[in-house]
């Protein structure tokens, strides 16, 4: 078989599956595995196709038709201009966590004229995508708190494979490891934290079903990890501090009083490509 016609099978099989990007997934797993891209093809498509690597690509494509998200099964994607190790374990980087990172830059941008470096916490760091675009992007030391064991792991390959230097993993429950940082410590706290109802997390995606549950369920009404970080951390952040997490959509409201009733101030927004209020952030009083 020849490998444009290798290309076609898979897109076509993904098609008939339902999966939403047919074409877009082929040729990530097609690149994935014969190493060509979309040129790569179009150049060398009329030659034979090593048969080992089409029984691989076949199997990836039927495990793609199943569910599995394109992002374990390539086990790399690219958030903010970097490809993180990503897989079963670990939340994905999301074109909406942008919102957040940028918010963070705002603010900490605006600290660096008055000073040489900063502190940050990024909370529930997962794969470190955050954490490592904030230590490449500003002079500043952060600590990426992660508790769960196949999460932390990917953090770790990230700091190392991306030479973050600058990031020190820390492997603990983001509920009581605040006792180990000092008041007035940090300059900025950010967040992804778990963010969908409990009650709402079987109505996911199948794809979005494959990944940690630990990473998306926020409790009840959603908010558990918003209110444990305010309550809990913001006598962590110096007089100045600021605090950014990212949202789930309709969530800024109560995030809002959350953040004013601990004393917080010129809190905003920024919002995804989508117009969604993705990111609330505010500065300590």
């Amino acid at each position: 078989m020849k490998l444009d016609e290798v290309y076609r099978k898979t897109k076509s099989e993904l098609k008939r599956a339902g999966v939403d990007s047919p074409a877009f997934d082929a040729m990530c797993l097609f690149e994935f595995v014969f190493g060509l891209d979309r040129h790569g093809l179009i150049m060398n498509g009329g030659s034979e196709a090593e048969q080992s690597k089409a029984d691989k690509l076949l199997k990836l494509t039927d495990r793609r038709c199943s569910g599995e998200p394109l992002q374990y099964l390539i086990e790399k994607w690219e958030f903010m201009g970097r490809a993180y190790e990503v897989g079963y374990g670990v939340l994905i980087p999301r074109e909406d966590t942008c919102a957040v990172v940028d918010a963070a830059l705002s603010a900490a941008r605006k600290m660096l004229k008055s000073r040489d470096s900063l502190k940050i916490a990024d909370l529930c760091s997962g794969s470190g995508a955050i954490a490592i675009t904030l230590a490449k992007e500003l002079p500043c030391e952060v600590s990426a708190v992660e508790l769960y064991d196949d999460a932390y792991s990917y953090l770790q390959k990230n700091i190392k494979s991306l030479k973050a230097e600058n990031v020190i993993p820390v492997k603990a429950d983001i509920f009581s490891c605040y006792e180990d940082f000092a008041d007035s410590s940090l300059d900025i706290i950010i967040s992804n934290p778990p963010y969908i109802k409990s009650e709402e997390m079987k109505t996911l995606q199948r794809e979005v079903l494959r990944e940690p549950r630990e990473a998306l369920d926020g409790g009840e009404d959603g908010y558990r990890f918003y209110r444990r970080i305010i309550k809990d951390w913001s006598k962590k952040l110096s007089p100045t501090g600021a605090i950014c997490f990212e949202l789930g959509e309709g969530q800024y409201e109560k995030v809002e009083r959350l953040l004013l009733e601990q004393g917080y101030t010129d809190i905003g927004c920024v919002r995804d490509i989508q117009e969604i209020q993705r990111c609330i952030y505010g500065y300590k009083k």
